[in-house]
């Protein structure tokens, strides 16, 4: 079952990812997701790994020039602009974050992009848009931090129909339960009884339910841990590197962000999986 919690206020998020994106930016790479590597043996760096796993999403996702994209949860852009340069497809990419849409226009604009991709100050859970008015749904991890059912539900709301998600999520390493005590405020310090995790993560066999609760079709599954587990130990290398350049830098200490224990002891990863669903 998925790990249950208090949730986040938007005013939280705003603020640990004013916090986690900045770090995230100089130990990781402006892509905020999961790196995918195709096996032991592939040396591709973080931005080579991260770009290939936007791209396995864009495919995914079936479109093309004249189609509308959705990306929930879009962090500073680069995703949303790769998707809408590879496939022709307008994109709006919405954050729970200010700074972060502020960002990803000013990277839109830079890359001479802002007349196909888009980007608002928008919950993802709670979206102004009207139903029916996009053909597709992409989110990269960020439904860790949201009430999955509200958040698919709001998905299948916009979607035309025939319209597919494409999604990322954090699930439990299955031969390791004992991580989901941990992992439950990836990637922060346990909270306090009463505070909202900022995270949660699922058990993979939950999926089937949650789309055909949310009115979707599930069409994918897929485990993608081994080519993904690479990215919490080099994420943690990079914070390991780069600390004292964004502490600073922004006035703040990495155990601040994610917490001590994390960052000195940071034990095994969590899992990944690819979901795509399409509303009937």
């Amino acid at each position: 079952m998925t790990s249950s919690s208090l949730r986040p206020t938007p005013d939280q998020m705003t603020d640990y990812y004013d916090g986690m994106g900045a770090l995230l930016q100089v130990a990781w790479n402006d892509n905020l997701h999961f790196g995918y590597w195709d096996g032991p043996e592939d040396d591709s760096s973080i931005e080579e790994a991260t770009n290939r796993f936007t791209g396995m999403l864009a495919a995914r996702l079936r479109v093309g020039p004249g189609d509308r994209v959705l990306d929930a949860g879009c962090g500073i852009g680069k995703p949303a602009i790769q998707v809408a340069r590879t496939t022709g497809a307008e994109v709006l990419g919405i954050s729970i974050s200010p700074h972060q849409v502020e960002q990803a226009g000013e990277r839109a604009e830079r890359e001479g992009m802002a007349d196909r991709v888009s980007f608002q100050h928008v919950n993802a859970m709670d979206m102004p848009f009207e139903s029916e008015s996009f053909d597709a749904v992409l989110a990269f991890e960020s439904i860790i931090h949201m009430d999955r059912p509200a958040a698919l539900r709001e998905f299948a709301r916009v979607l035309k129909p025939g319209g597919r998600v494409a999604l990322t999520d954090v699930t439990v390493v299955q031969e390791d339960p004992g991580n989901i005590e941990f992992f439950e405020g990836f990637p922060r310090k346990q909270p306090a009884k009463n505070e909202a995790h900022i995270a949660s993560v699922v058990e993979p066999g939950d999926y089937p339910g949650l789309m055909t609760d949310a009115g979707l079709q599930l069409d994918e599954l897929l485990d993608v841990t081994e080519n993904t587990k690479r990215t919490f130990n080099l994420l943690l290398d990079g914070v390991i590197k780069h600390r004292r350049e964004f502490e600073r830098k922004h006035g703040i200490t990495a155990e601040e962000v994610l917490g001590s224990s994390t960052v000195e002891d940071p034990g095994k990863g969590p899992g990944c999986v690819v979901v795509t669903a399409h509303k009937p």
